[in-house]
C-alpha cells in the first residue's frame, strides 16, 4: 500500500504560519512616564543670607588689663577660663624700684610746693613778695599736683597692687609669665564681660548691602545644640585679614558658649514667588525648569529661583496656576512626554 501523507504536511505547516503571521498586531502604544504631581501655589520665603562663624567677645566687651609702670607679676590668682565677679582678685603685682622712686619724687616736689606757696603767701602779706610771685607758687603747686595725681592713677600709691576684676566676666588670657619684668603697659591679661559675647560670622562682601544693622537670625549651633535667635548688631566695612570676608556681629538670645560654631540664617527680605519643592526644579544656575502637565503630556516651564529654604524654592516663571505641577518623575520628561499620574502615596 502506498502512503499519501507526505504531500499534506507542507500544506499544514504553510497554514500555520500563515495563521500565525495575520494574528500579530502592529506595535502603536506610545512611551509614556509615570510621575507624581501637586497643585502649584504662590507665596513668600524669608530671603537669607547664610554664614558661619562663632561665639565670643564683641568688639567693646573684652579688656586688656594692664600696669602703666615697670614691674613683675609676683601671683597669679586666675586661669585663661576662669569665670570671674567685679571685685575679684586677679593677681599681684610688684612695681619695679624706678617706679617707686618716681613717686617718692612726685611725693615730694608737691610737698616742696605746698611749703613755697604757703611761704610766698606770707611774704605777700608782708608786702615783700608780689602777687605774680603768689601766682607763680600757685602754678607750681598745681603742676606738681597734677604729675602725682597722674602716677597715683597709673601705678596707684604702694609698691604692691592687687589687680581686680572690674565687671562679672571671665578670663580669656593670661599674657605675662610670674616674675618677668614687665615694661609700662604691657598686656597682663584679658577678660570679657559675661553678657559680652557675641555671635561674629563671615559674610561675602556681594552681601554688605543686603545685611542690616537690627536684622533677624536663625542661630543653630554646629554641635546640635538647642538653637537660638538674635539680631545684627553691627557689619564691619573692612575685610578680616584672616577670612577675607566682612564680620557680622550677632546678639543672641541665649546664652552661646566662647568657641562655639554657629550657622546663622540672616534674614534680609521676603521671596515672593511660587514655591515649589526643590526637588521638582531642574536645571542648573543658568537653566532652571520645571514640568507642568497639560492633557496628559509634560510641558517643560523656565523658572528663576529667587530662594531657597531646606525644602523649598521660591521661583518666577510663567506657570499655569490649573496645570498639575510634577514632583516625582521630572528627570525622567522630554517636553510633550506622554505622563501617567500616579495615585498619591504611590512610586512611579
Amino acid at each position: 500500500m502506498i502512503s499519501r501523507l507526505p504531500w499534506f504536511v507542507p500544506a499544514i505547516a504553510a497554514l500555520a504560519l500563515a495563521a500565525c503571521s495575520g494574528g500579530e498586531a502592529p506595535e502603536t502604544s506610545a512611551v509614556s512616564a509615570a510621575v507624581s504631581t501637586q497643585p502649584v501655589r504662590q507665596g513668600s520665603l524669608p530671603d537669607l543670607v547664610v554664614a558661619y562663624g562663632t561665639a565670643g567677645p564683641s568688639a567693646d566687651a573684652a579688656l586688656v588689663m594692664n600696669v602703666q609702670a615697670a614691674g613683675r607679676v609676683t601671683q597669679w590668682a586666675v586661669t585663661p577660663g576662669t569665670p570671674v565677679k567685679r571685685g575679684q582678685r586677679l593677681l599681684s603685682f610688684e612695681l619695679a624700684p624706678a617706679a617707686v622712686a618716681a613717686y617718692q619724687q612726685a611725693l615730694s616736689a608737691r610737698k616742696l610746693a605746698e611749703t613755697q606757696r604757703a611761704h610766698t603767701a606770707e611774704l605777700l602779706a608782708q608786702q615783700l613778695a608780689t602777687r605774680d610771685q603768689l601766682e607763680q607758687a600757685d602754678k607750681a603747686l598745681k603742676d606738681a599736683q597734677a604729675n602725682l595725681d597722674a602716677l597715683v592713677q597709673q601705678q596707684g600709691t604702694a609698691a604692691k597692687l592687687e589687680l581686680t576684676a572690674p565687671f562679672d566676666g571671665t578670663v580669656v588670657t593670661v599674657d605675662a609669665a610670674q616674675g618677668d619684668v614687665l615694661q609700662p603697659g604691657a598686656a597682663l591679661l584679658s577678660v570679657h564681660r559675661g553678657d559680652g559675647l557675641v555671635i561674629t560670622v563671615g559674610i561675602e562682601r556681594q552681601a554688605m548691602e543686603r545685611v542690616k544693622v537690627g536684622a533677624k537670625v536663625d542661630l543653630t549651633p554646629l554641635d546640635a545644640a538647642e538653637p537660638m535667635h538674635g539680631s545684627v548688631r553691627r557689619v564691619a566695612r573692612a575685610l578680616n585679614p584672616h577670612t577675607h570676608q566682612l564680620d557680622v556681629e550677632v546678639v543672641p538670645d541665649g546664652t552661646p558658649i566662647a568657641g562655639e560654631g554657629f550657622r546663622a540664617d540672616i534674614v534680609v527680605g521676603q521671596a515672593q514667588g511660587w514655591l515649589l519643592p526643590r526637588d521638582a526644579v531642574l536645571g542648573d544656575e543658568e537653566d532652571r525648569f520645571v514640568f507642568q502637565v497639560a492633557d496628559g503630556k509634560a510641558v517643560r516651564v523656565p523658572v528663576k529661583v529667587i530662594g531657597e529654604s531646606d525644602s523649598t524654592s521660591v521661583a518666577t516663571g510663567k506657570l499655569d496656576a490649573h496645570r498639575p505641577l510634577v514632583t516625582v518623575g521630572a528627570t525622567q520628561l522630554d517636553d510633550g512626554m506622554a505622563v501617567r499620574v500616579e495615585a498619591p502615596g504611590a512610586h512611579p
